[in-house]
């Protein structure tokens, strides 16, 4: 009796869960069709960025604004002027994407901008098609990252994007090497898709930006706009005064004693291609350039291309490598031809003991260049690098 009496109420639960669901799933689509914009920002680098920028560019246009991130620190920002932090009992969940649209009507926003949070091609099938429903979807570009799971390939990645994509909507990207396939996919599956040109933003309109910002994700924003009306010059203006992600690429001056460093933080461009174009733009002395690599120890696909990165293009008096598991990075390179007098290995190590190193290597008028990856470890060392400098 006690078992029949069980098996009833694991049933009765079972079906309260299933209407429950249910009543949520309708109320949800109500929630959807109330928001005449839906916007997804997807990609493998530069979807936060892209996100706060249209979030901004929106507001220029008229519309009443909720861009919600995913990116270093997950976060709402509300018609470009306040911002909130998304706050999680647990693991991050594509479900959230419910109760943030349910703020974002409270808010009273008639245009939704959302990073795309999922990685797994059929989550982010279902986070697109079926939980956000967009109109535009933003594709920033296709590279190497995630290729255990996106991959193999980048045709593969590029593939996976696409597929995620509602037949009803049109698409916008920046990702040039791969548009031709990009397209073909596209029109297959009936979806209009627009190529951007970062040619068509001037020197003149990039140097209002307070931080450094990628000139085709800027292009990106600005054909959206285009495609919506939005002023050119109204976009840009609101742009200006965009809320950055805490990753965005920073340049800080410091002094240390008798030492003048100049530091970029660019640790949230863990990919080894984001990783390069930022090298290649920032100002390096021709001698006392230095690199940090910050390793994570679950990453290890992600060192052994960083090895790569650095063995090939990357040029400098010497490279310290912090983290988790750098002895992947360091034998890696090693292999690669890096001589080992050049390889500062500092893995495992408090941040006060990195720095006091670091310092020890670095001569005045240096310029040191931070990348790998910034969760955790990566911010508390360019924290600590703040704190002790001036």
């Amino acid at each position: 009796m006690v078992l029949d009496y069980g098996i009833w109420l694991l049933i009765a639960l079972l079906v309260l869960f299933i209407i429950y669901g249910r009543i949520e799933w309708v109320n949800h689509q109500k929630t959807l069709k109330s928001i005449p914009l839906r916007i997804v920002v997807n990609g493998t680098r530069g979807k936060s960025t892209v996100t706060r920028l249209l979030g901004a560019a929106l507001k220029a246009g008229g519309y009443n604004t909720f861009a919600k991130t995913t990116g270093t620190k997950p976060r709402m920002v509300i018609d470009n002027q306040i911002e909130l932090p998304v706050i999680r009992p647990g693991q991050a969940n594509i479900h959230e994407q419910l109760s943030i649209t349910k703020k974002a009507v409270k808010e009273k926003a008639n245009a939704i901008v959302f990073e795309n949070m999922s990685i797994r091609p059929d989550l982010q099938w279902f986070e697109e098609t079926k939980i956000i429903a967009p109109h535009l979807v933003v594709i920033t570009n296709v590279r190497a990252d995630h290729l255990e799971i996106m991959g193999p390939t980048l045709q593969d990645i590029a593939r996976n994007f696409i597929n995620a994509v509602p037949k009803n909507a049109r698409i916008f990207t920046a990702e040039k090497t791969l548009f031709s396939l990009l397209k073909e996919l596209a029109t297959k599956r009936g979806i209009e898709i627009f190529l951007s040109n970062e040619g068509e933003v001037t020197e003149e309109e990039l140097k209002y930006f307070p931080y450094f910002e990628h000139c085709e994700n800027i292009a990106l924003v600005l054909t959206v706009c285009k495609s919506l009306g939005i002023p050119r010059d109204k976009a840009l203006n609101e742009m200006y005064k965009y809320f950055p992600d805490s990753g965005v690429l920073k340049k800080y001056n410091l002094k240390f004693g008798n030492k003048n460093i100049v530091l970029f933080n660019a640790l949230a461009a863990n990919d080894p291609d984001s990783t390069y174009v930022i090298y290649e733009k920032i100002e390096k002395p021709e001698k006392n350039f230095y690199v940090l690599v910050n390793c994570r120890p679950d990453r290890i696909d992600r060192s052994v291309q960083l090895a790569n990165l650095i063995s090939t293009k990357v040029k400098a008096e010497c490279y310290f490598i912090t983290g988790g598991e750098t002895r992947i990075l360091y034998r890696t390179a090693i292999k690669k031809g890096i001589a080992k007098e050049k390889l500062i290995d500092l893995g495992n190590r408090d941040v006060e003991f990195v720095f006091k190193k670091v310092m020890e290597f670095v001569k005045n008028n240096s310029v040191i260049l931070a990348f790998g990856n910034i969760v955790g470890y990566g911010e508390r060392l360019i924290e600590y690098f703040k704190e002790k400098g001036v």
